[in-house]
This record gives C-alpha cells, structure tokens and sequence, in this order.
C-alpha cells in the first residue's frame, strides 16, 4: 500500500471510531467498540490490498477487547456478557477453523472471527446472528460482483465483509 493509501486509512478508520463511539455513548461498551472500529478498518484495508490479516494487529486485540468488555461489564454491574462474548468467540473460532480445514479459509479470518464472536457475543447472540448474516450478505454481494466483471477464480477477502457486518450490527 502507499503512503496515501495507509494515510486515507487511517482517517477512514478514524471516522470509523467517531461514528462508533457518537452512535453508543454513554454505553460503557463504547471504547472497545470503537477500538475494533479503528483496528477492523485497518485490518479490511490490508486484506483488500493483500489478501493478509497480519498477527501483529488480530493477536494484540484479544486482550485488548477482552479488558476493554471487562471494564464495561464491571462499570455496568453484569459479568453476563462477558462470559457470553468469550463463549461466542470460542465458538466462532471453532466454526471458522473448521472452514479452515476443508474449505481452506485463511487462518487471518479465523483469527478475526473469534475478535467478531467477543464483541458482538457481549451484545448478544441476536446481534452476533446478524452481524454474521450481514457478513454473509456483504460477502456474497462482493464475490457476485467480482463474478460479473469477470474473476473467475479470484479470492474473495472476508476480513471487511466480516468487520462490515460486525459493525452494523452493533450499531443497529
């Protein structure tokens, strides 16, 4: 990516936040929701361009959402949340890895899945349901189009279909 590009993303991601954290405040959840809006945006720009979703800014995230929906969860007085964000992201990580073994998903979106399954489990399994079919619809809507301007055997990146989807979920 260029100097322009990582420039342009990094105020997108930015806006992205400020959005973010508008639409949910005075929610205690807020800052972990606008730090994966800076981050997701980030990682969506890296996977359009490269078809990668580095280590170096999926790994950190886990404990950076993990105390950021602990100190929500604290703050609000219910640990029910929590504990249902680290049992969806479990879970997302098992589904995920499993398309990662027989149908070859990068192991980047497994690894982003399992950030999508904490942030949005800690709002609930309905959000978690939609912010997965808004994905999937996101997804499918891409391929289609790449599909009619002719790439045939061309990757799909499912990093922003995934962050897309997780973020209108949450902000719905």
């Amino acid at each position: 990516m260029t100097t322009w590009a990582w420039i342009a993303t990094g105020v997108i991601g930015a806006a992205v936040s400020i959005a973010c954290g508008a639409r949910m405040y005075p929610d205690p959840a807020a800052p972990a929701c606008c730090y994966f809006a800076a981050v997701g945006t980030v990682l969506s720009a890296i996977d359009i361009a490269v078809m990668r979703l580095p280590d170096f800014l999926t790994l950190p995230s886990y404990p950076t959402l993990f105390v950021a929906l602990a100190w929500a969860s604290s703050t609000a007085g219910d640990a029910q949340p929590l504990y249902r964000g680290v049992e969806a992201a479990g879970v997302l990580l098992a589904v995920f890895a499993a398309q990662h073994l027989t149908i070859g998903l990068g192991l980047g979106d497994v690894k982003l899945a399992g950030l999508i399954g904490i942030l949005l489990g800690y709002f609930g399994w309905t959000v978690l349901f939609r912010g997965l079919l808004v994905s999937c619809l996101i997804g499918a809507a891409w391929a289609a189009a790449s599909r009619l301007r002719g790439g045939r055997g061309e990757y799909v990146p499912i990093g922003p279909a995934l962050v897309a989807g997780a973020l209108v979920a949450v902000l719905t």
